[in-house]
Protein backbone atom coordinates (compact mmCIF):
# COMPACT_ATOMS: atom_id res chain seq x y z
CA UNK A 1 0.00 0.00 0.00
CA UNK A 2 3.11 2.24 0.79
CA UNK A 3 4.25 2.15 -2.50
CA UNK A 4 1.48 3.24 -4.52
CA UNK A 5 0.48 6.10 -2.06
CA UNK A 6 3.90 6.99 -2.85
CA UNK A 7 4.09 6.27 -6.64
CA UNK A 8 0.45 8.33 -6.41
CA UNK A 9 2.38 11.43 -4.76
CA UNK A 10 4.62 11.26 -6.53
CA UNK A 11 2.74 11.38 -9.85
CA UNK A 12 0.66 14.12 -8.24
CA UNK A 13 3.82 16.50 -7.51
CA UNK A 14 4.95 16.12 -11.32
CA UNK A 15 1.24 16.83 -12.69
CA UNK A 16 1.44 19.83 -10.32
CA UNK A 17 4.35 21.18 -11.78
CA UNK A 18 3.67 20.95 -15.50
CA UNK A 19 0.14 22.86 -14.41
CA UNK A 20 2.03 25.44 -12.64
CA UNK A 21 4.42 25.70 -15.67
CA UNK A 22 1.64 25.15 -17.91
CA UNK A 23 -0.10 28.34 -16.06
CA UNK A 24 2.83 30.48 -16.26
CA UNK A 25 3.19 29.65 -20.31
CA UNK A 26 -0.61 30.76 -20.32
CA UNK A 27 0.52 34.19 -18.97
CA UNK A 28 3.07 34.91 -21.30
CA UNK A 29 0.49 33.74 -24.20
CA UNK A 30 -2.16 35.76 -22.66
CA UNK A 31 0.34 38.69 -22.28
CA UNK A 32 1.33 38.71 -25.80
CA UNK A 33 -1.75 38.47 -27.01
CA UNK A 34 -3.34 41.38 -25.21
CA UNK A 35 -0.25 43.16 -26.73
CA UNK A 36 -1.55 42.37 -30.29
CA UNK A 37 -4.81 43.78 -29.45
CA UNK A 38 -3.41 47.29 -28.81
CA UNK A 39 -5.32 50.08 -31.31
CA UNK A 40 -3.31 51.26 -34.49
CA UNK A 41 -0.45 48.73 -33.95
CA UNK A 42 2.04 48.60 -36.95
CA UNK A 43 1.82 45.41 -38.49
CA UNK A 44 5.60 44.71 -38.24
CA UNK A 45 4.61 45.22 -34.19
CA UNK A 46 1.58 42.50 -34.71
CA UNK A 47 3.29 40.19 -35.99
CA UNK A 48 6.04 39.88 -33.69
CA UNK A 49 3.69 39.37 -30.96
CA UNK A 50 2.01 37.08 -32.35
CA UNK A 51 5.17 35.23 -33.09
CA UNK A 52 5.89 35.66 -29.37
CA UNK A 53 2.67 34.33 -28.43
CA UNK A 54 3.15 31.17 -30.53
CA UNK A 55 6.78 30.73 -28.61
CA UNK A 56 5.26 30.85 -25.55
CA UNK A 57 3.02 28.43 -25.56
CA UNK A 58 5.56 25.84 -27.65
CA UNK A 59 7.59 24.63 -24.68
CA UNK A 60 3.98 23.16 -23.21
CA UNK A 61 4.87 19.86 -25.92
CA UNK A 62 7.85 18.81 -24.48
CA UNK A 63 6.64 19.56 -20.85
CA UNK A 64 3.49 17.01 -21.26
CA UNK A 65 6.55 14.60 -23.52
CA UNK A 66 8.59 15.15 -20.24
CA UNK A 67 5.60 14.63 -17.94
CA UNK A 68 4.77 10.92 -20.38
CA UNK A 69 8.47 9.90 -19.40
CA UNK A 70 7.91 10.84 -15.16
CA UNK A 71 4.53 8.87 -15.47
CA UNK A 72 6.99 5.88 -16.57
CA UNK A 73 9.46 5.61 -14.48
CA UNK A 74 7.00 6.12 -11.83
CA UNK A 75 5.14 3.27 -13.10
CA UNK A 76 8.30 0.69 -13.20
CA UNK A 77 8.86 -0.90 -9.75
CA UNK A 78 12.52 0.21 -9.79
CA UNK A 79 11.71 3.82 -9.44
CA UNK A 80 10.62 3.43 -5.86
CA UNK A 81 14.33 2.90 -4.55
CA UNK A 82 13.31 2.54 -0.38
CA UNK A 83 11.10 -0.70 -1.69
CA UNK A 84 13.81 -2.20 -3.85
CA UNK A 85 17.25 -0.89 -1.72
CA UNK A 86 15.83 -2.61 1.22
CA UNK A 87 15.41 -5.94 -1.14
CA UNK A 88 18.83 -5.61 -2.57
CA UNK A 89 20.56 -4.35 0.47
CA UNK A 90 19.74 -8.06 1.66
CA UNK A 91 21.38 -9.65 -0.94
CA UNK A 92 24.47 -7.26 -1.45
CA UNK A 93 26.91 -6.46 1.42
CA UNK A 94 27.42 -2.92 1.18
CA UNK A 95 30.50 -1.44 3.43
CA UNK A 96 32.50 1.58 3.71
CA UNK A 97 35.52 0.43 5.00
CA UNK A 98 38.00 -1.59 2.75
CA UNK A 99 38.01 -4.86 4.18
CA UNK A 100 35.19 -7.42 5.30
CA UNK A 101 35.93 -8.60 9.28
CA UNK A 102 36.60 -11.95 9.01
CA UNK A 103 36.01 -12.80 4.87
CA UNK A 104 38.54 -13.43 2.85
CA UNK A 105 37.96 -12.07 -1.39
CA UNK A 106 38.77 -11.60 -4.21
CA UNK A 107 38.63 -8.45 -6.04
CA UNK A 108 36.73 -7.99 -9.21
CA UNK A 109 36.65 -4.08 -10.30
CA UNK A 110 35.03 -0.83 -9.45
CA UNK A 111 31.05 -0.97 -9.56
CA UNK A 112 29.50 2.37 -9.99
CA UNK A 113 26.14 3.94 -10.35
CA UNK A 114 25.05 7.33 -11.10
CA UNK A 115 22.29 9.07 -11.31
CA UNK A 116 20.95 12.98 -12.29
CA UNK A 117 18.06 14.21 -10.57
CA UNK A 118 15.69 17.24 -10.37
CA UNK A 119 12.53 18.59 -9.10
CA UNK A 120 9.40 19.54 -10.57
CA UNK A 121 9.05 23.25 -10.79
CA UNK A 122 6.33 23.60 -8.74
CA UNK A 123 9.04 22.29 -6.23
CA UNK A 124 12.13 24.81 -7.50
CA UNK A 125 9.67 27.24 -6.74
CA UNK A 126 9.08 26.92 -3.31
CA UNK A 127 13.04 25.94 -2.78
CA UNK A 128 12.92 29.69 -4.04
CA UNK A 129 11.09 30.96 -1.34
CA UNK A 130 12.01 29.02 0.83
CA UNK A 131 15.94 30.95 0.64
CA UNK A 132 13.98 33.69 1.13
CA UNK A 133 13.40 33.04 5.19
CA UNK A 134 15.84 30.19 5.72
CA UNK A 135 16.05 26.61 7.09
CA UNK A 136 16.36 23.44 5.37
CA UNK A 137 14.24 22.75 1.60
CA UNK A 138 12.78 19.82 2.46
CA UNK A 139 12.25 19.19 -1.33
CA UNK A 140 16.12 19.12 -2.18
CA UNK A 141 16.90 16.66 0.46
CA UNK A 142 13.89 14.28 -0.56
CA UNK A 143 15.57 14.62 -4.06
CA UNK A 144 19.17 13.67 -3.22
CA UNK A 145 18.19 10.92 -0.89
CA UNK A 146 16.06 9.59 -3.62
CA UNK A 147 18.97 10.22 -5.92
CA UNK A 148 21.74 8.58 -3.61
CA UNK A 149 19.18 5.47 -3.37
CA UNK A 150 18.79 4.74 -7.37
CA UNK A 151 22.44 5.38 -7.52
CA UNK A 152 23.47 2.57 -5.18
CA UNK A 153 20.63 0.19 -6.90
CA UNK A 154 22.46 1.42 -9.94
CA UNK A 155 25.84 0.48 -8.40
CA UNK A 156 24.55 -2.80 -6.78
CA UNK A 157 23.49 -3.71 -10.34
CA UNK A 158 26.83 -3.70 -11.96
CA UNK A 159 28.41 -5.47 -9.19
CA UNK A 160 25.92 -8.32 -9.41
CA UNK A 161 26.69 -8.33 -13.17
CA UNK A 162 30.29 -9.01 -11.95
CA UNK A 163 29.64 -11.86 -9.73
CA UNK A 164 29.94 -10.07 -6.96
CA UNK A 165 28.89 -10.64 -2.83
CA UNK A 166 29.58 -7.38 -1.55
CA UNK A 167 31.23 -4.35 -3.07
CA UNK A 168 33.53 -2.51 0.15
CA UNK A 169 34.74 0.98 0.04
CA UNK A 170 31.48 2.29 -0.70
CA UNK A 171 31.61 5.98 -1.75
CA UNK A 172 29.14 8.67 -2.49
CA UNK A 173 29.72 11.80 -4.49
CA UNK A 174 27.42 14.84 -5.48
CA UNK A 175 27.86 17.58 -8.23
CA UNK A 176 24.86 20.41 -8.96
CA UNK A 177 24.78 19.68 -13.24
CA UNK A 178 22.16 22.81 -13.62
CA UNK A 179 19.96 25.08 -10.84
CA UNK A 180 17.48 22.36 -9.61
CA UNK A 181 18.84 19.07 -10.47
CA UNK A 182 22.02 17.10 -9.05
CA UNK A 183 23.71 14.26 -10.22
CA UNK A 184 24.90 11.65 -7.65
CA UNK A 185 26.97 8.54 -7.87
CA UNK A 186 27.65 6.03 -5.68
CA UNK A 187 30.66 3.76 -6.38
CA UNK A 188 33.31 1.50 -4.67
CA UNK A 189 35.44 -2.06 -5.25
CA UNK A 190 33.08 -5.25 -6.40
CA UNK A 191 34.23 -8.39 -4.09
CA UNK A 192 33.62 -11.87 -4.28
CA UNK A 193 34.43 -14.05 -0.88
CA UNK A 194 36.53 -16.73 -1.13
Amino acid sequence: MKRKNTKSRMKWEAVLGVCLFGLLMAACVIGFWALCLIPRLPQWLFILFAVCAALSAAPMLPALWALNKRFQEINSLDNIPAVTMCKEEKIMLLVNIDYIPGKEFEVLGMAKGTVVQSKNFGKDFMAGMKTLVGGEITGYTEMLNEARQIAAKRMVDEAEALGADAVINVRYGSSAVMQGAAEVIAYGTAVRFK
